[in-house]
């Protein structure tokens, strides 16, 4: 009896032993799974990228980090092209300047986790947009250029805490509003309008030419007068009157 325990047992873990074995190659399967998946999403992702006329290139060949442009693309850009970009992982720059893009766009831009710099230069983005980048803590460069942001969209950008350099040139924005700003948040680097004043050129300052000093004539000093020759005076003789003789 206790024999054929024995054998029963010993039955039971080859069997289970065997199931182990056979379980083992889809163990091997189950387990990239989940990152294939996401990297075919990101392949798809990148695809949908460049199929719009867009770039997705790494910043070195240090780290993984990724910028992602759509800049001089040959095609336009809207916001059904932006809507696989949250399946890129790494992107910190992104180039969206002279697109189509809507404020809607936005939220989703401020959804990536480690974007750092954003170009929405010529683009149609405005205040509600501004909105959403309060979801982007990691920016630190934004570009609204020649956008119909105004003063009121600056008190979104307050948010930010690492922001380092904003562009408002050709927006909506006034000096005030820049005031207002910088007042907040001093470290800031803002450009504004450049206000250039016309220079007015001076003619050209010809060399004053320097006159070779006039000999001045030298000073005649008067000459000496030598004293004259005093000729000896002619002394006359007197003749001597003969004598008179005694008259008789």
């Amino acid at each position: 009896m206790s024999m054929n325990r024995f054998r029963l047992n010993r039955s039971s873990k080859l069997m289970l032993l065997s199931a182990a074995v056979a379980y083992l190659p889809l163990l091997n399967f189950i387990a990239p799974c989940s990152g294939q998946e996401k990297n075919s999403a990101e392949n798809q992702a990148i695809k949908q990228v460049e199929d719009s006329g867009g770039r997705v290139l790494k910043i070195s060949a240090a780290d993984d980090s990724r910028e992602v442009s759509f800049y001089l693309s040959s095609q336009p850009i809207g916001d059904p092209q932006l809507a696989g970009l949250n399946s890129i992982s790494n992107i910190i720059w992104l180039n969206l300047a002279g697109t189509d893009i809507t404020d809607a766009s936005l939220k989703q831009i401020a959804s990536l986790p480690l974007l750092k710099k954003l170009h929405l230069e010529r683009t149609k983005i405005g205040d509600e947009g501004l909105k959403h980048l309060k979801g982007a803590p990691q920016l630190t460069y934004l570009n609204l250029y020649g956008t119909q942001v105004t003063d009121a969209g600056l008190e979104h950008i307050k948010s930010l805490p690492k922001l380092e350099k904003l562009y408002v040139w050709k927006s909506k924005v006034t000096e005030a509003g820049i005031a207002k700003l910088q007042k907040t948040k001093p470290e800031l680097m803002i450009v504004g309008e450049l206000k250039l004043k016309p220079i007015v050129a001076k003619p050209a300052e010809k060399p004053e030419v320097k006159k070779p000093d006039a000999k001045k004539p030298a000073d005649k000093k008067p000459a000496d007068k030598k004293p004259a020759d005093k000729k000896p005076a002619d002394k006359k003789t007197k003749a001597k009157k003969p004598a008179e003789k005694n008259k008789k």
